[in-house]
């Protein structure tokens, strides 16, 4: 079962990646990132996929200022391989469903 829940979990973070990424693309405000920035969107991804697999997080707000938390060494050595389930499951789920289904 609980290969399910890895399995369920990247899936599940894939696809809100992937989704935000293609409402990037829409978003007036952000126009960089487009449909032919596919290097671009790319690097968003992978970043987005270490994020979640490295356990890379960031606190606070705009007053009193923001940190970012990164685990130590060991755990990003281990996150590698996270990285590479969470960055194919992304490519997954763009390729097999949002360019098939006629977006880029």
């Amino acid at each position: 079962m609980d290969g399910m829940n890895d399995a369920m979990s990247h899936l599940t973070a894939g696809t809100v990646v992937v989704y935000a990424i293609q409402a990037l693309k829409k978003a007036g405000w952000c126009t960089w990132v487009t449909e032919d920035s596919a290097t671009l969107n790319r690097t968003i991804s992978a970043i987005a996929a270490a994020a979640i697999a490295f356990g890379i997080t960031a606190t606070g707000d705009a007053s009193s200022g923001w940190t970012i938390h990164i685990p130590s060494l060991s755990v990003l050595l281990l996150g590698v391989w996270e990285w590479t389930k969470q960055f194919t499951m992304q490519q997954l789920v763009f390729d097999g469903i949002v360019q098939k289904a006629g977006t880029r």
